[in-house]
């Protein structure tokens, strides 16, 4: 078949699939991204249709996506923004981290796998979701909340720290070699290479944009944003680092910019529809007739990021509180997995360091961690409103 055509049916699939199951997922009051991944499992070549088999198809797919979704991650982080975060935010946000890490590491140790699988999960579980907190915090509408304050604070330093994590291993991947005094030029690297290019991007993209402006062609403004973020993730693929860096830097230098606003609103819908066929491709891609073999990983894995989460917050935040409740609201705010989970692991498998074996089981764990994430955000706004 010409594989154009191919293209057509495959996406003409995904998109009636996830639309499908996502309004699904909707009126039942649950997460879209649950939705999502299941039009993935249902349509994807291991589930029970196989609509879609090309592999290769649904990778493609998957990496534009990473692109557009980091590039809206950082679209709503302007650098001004981490003076609001405050000490209190990068603390929490560093102490979680860490000790997801060494949790994750430990567990993939445990169950004896290797050093790259084990490296992945513990990055892929450190990290919380932003999509799904601020999705509950915004229903709940408690978004300017004291409490909802700190959360974004430490999501926004998380998804920093995501962001140099996916670079460093993907670097460590491709010079093979992992040895602590590498690891911290590489670190160094990504630092002053994230310097340069945001002091470069600051002065230099708003002026583009201003020249841009005065043709009133909103054409041309999505296609120089959108031009920037790709050309951004092919040079910072192309220098060792991850692609995702590339997208979210190039939204940061525009995030910084008189026409964030306007780029933003022109962005959503596009970063919305790849946003969906991201988790799509994410869940087509997992094998569940693993899930037999690896039921024990799933349960241990989960209810590690449950309660290694909620305590590992809990103690950042009684640093700087006497409330042992408002503290213990906070860590139940913050436990569950979601999108970086899914980038992370996309990072391994591309690098072809990982097995095949991680999509599954993570994928379930973010699975229930996302359905009883949302029970724990409400419980946790309710526990810390008398503290407001």
């Amino acid at each position: 078949m010409n594989i154009g055509i191919e293209l057509l049916g495959d996406l003409a699939y995904l998109l009636i699939t996830c639309a499908a199951v996502g309004a699904l997922a909707y009126i039942l009051r649950q997460p879209l991204i649950l939705g999502f991944l299941v039009a993935g499992i249902l349509i994807g070549p291991f589930g029970p249709f196989s609509l879609i088999k090309n592999i290769d198809m649904l990778n493609n797919f998957s990496d534009i996506a990473i692109v557009l979704l980091l590039f809206g991650v950082g679209l709503s982080f302007p650098l001004s923004h981490l003076k609001g975060v405050g000490k209190i935010g990068i603390t929490v946000a560093v102490i979680e981290v860490l000790a997801m890490l060494g949790i994750g590491f430990t567990i993939g140790a445990a169950f004896g796998w290797n050093f790259y699988n084990s490296m992945f999960l513990a990055a892929a579980l450190s990290i919380s979701s932003t999509a799904i907190i601020v999705k509950v915090l915004e229903d709940t509408g408690r978004m300017e909340a004291t409490s909802a304050l700190l959360l974004t604070g430490v999501l926004v330093i998380e998804d920093i720290i995501a962001i140099v994590m996916l670079s460093t291993m993907h670097s460590t991947v491709m010079s093979g070699s992992v040895e602590f005094p590498v690891i911290m030029w590489t670190i160094a690297k990504i630092g002053i290479f994230f310097g340069g290019t945001l002091t470069l991007g600051i002065f230099i993209v708003p002026k583009i944009f201003d020249l841009i402006a005065r043709l009133e062609r909103y054409e041309i403004t999505i296609t120089f944003a959108l031009g920037l973020a790709f050309g951004l993730s092919f040079l910072t693929y192309n220098l060792g680092f991850s692609a995702a860096t590339g997208a979210f830097l190039a939204g940061v230098i525009i995030a910084g910019s008189k026409f964030s606003e306007d780029i933003s609103l022109l962005i959503t819908p596009t970063k919305e529809i790849f946003t969906a066929i991201f988790f799509v491709t994410i869940g087509a891609l997992m094998d569940l007739t693993q899930i037999g073999t690896f039921w024990v990983p799933v349960v241990v894995i989960t209810a590690a990021v449950i309660f290694g989460k909620i305590f590992a917050v809990y103690a950042g935040v009684r640093l700087f509180t006497t409330s042992k409740q408002y503290a213990f609201a906070i860590g139940m705010s913050m436990a569950q997995l979601g999108e970086f989970s899914f980038i992370v692991l996309k990072t391994g498998k591309d690098l072809n360091v990982i097995s095949d074996m991680l999509f599954p089981i993570v994928g379930m764990v973010v699975a229930l961690t996302t359905f009883l994430g949302v029970i724990l955000v409400k419980t946790g706004t309710r526990m810390v409103e008398i503290y407001e």
